[in-house]
């Protein structure tokens, strides 16, 4: 083999893994967004509870879930420089046994409480830095979430952020390990708003 074709072996490999490494906060977008539809489950679980497990889309996210992170999974939410929570929880990361169910869980029972009817997150702007087995992978985020009828408020909540994850190499496949979320704004945006936008 020429050196010419070893080089295009080796661009072509790095390539397909920037592709697998860059589409892991996408394929996050997409699961979560299962969750925003999962309306007819009942929120406020315990973070290992499977309860609402038979729900189509609740499963789908979980399934999701699974194919992206590892088994080790964490999510730090920090808002304004400040670390607001950690899941699963630090403290009792031994007694854990499904960190992947605990987020997908802590996800329902937050988009439950906030009483959405669907939510859609935009995720762009995608860069990564690989060294060998891990990577960092940093994208923006757009979340809009839209208030259900029973909702005491009107219209939608848009969040906007950086998610930052460390990904690693697990079994030949990209998982993410850590996910960071460093929260930059959330405003409420009221129906009349929304009309007059549209």
């Amino acid at each position: 083999m020429s050196e010419e074709q070893q080089f295009r072996k080796v661009d072509v490999v790095s390539e397909q893994v920037l592709r697998e490494i860059e589409s892991l906060p996408v394929a996050y977008a997409y699961a979560t967004d299962c969750l925003g539809q999962a309306v007819e489950t009942v929120g406020d679980q315990p973070l290992e509870s499977t309860f609402n497990i038979d729900n189509l889309f609740f499963a789908k996210g979980l399934s999701l879930y699974r194919k992206i992170f590892s088994k080790e999974f964490s999510f730090e939410l920090v808002v304004e420089g400040r670390q607001i929570e950690m899941v699963p929880d630090p403290k009792n990361l031994k007694e854990t046994k499904d960190a992947v169910l605990v987020w997908t869980n802590y996800v329902n029972n937050a988009f439950r409480k906030g009483l959405y009817k669907s939510t859609q997150h935009h995720i762009g702007s995608i860069s990564s830095s690989i060294e060998g087995n891990s990577a960092v992978v940093q994208s923006y985020l757009i979340a809009t979430h839209v208030y259900s009828d029973a909702a005491p408020d009107i219209g939608v909540s848009m969040s906007w952020g950086t998610y930052t994850d460390q990904v690693i190499l697990e079994n030949e496949t990209w998982l993410i390990k850590n996910r960071r979320l460093d929260v930059i704004s959330t405003n409420p945006i009221s129906a009349v708003a929304k009309l007059a936008v549209e």
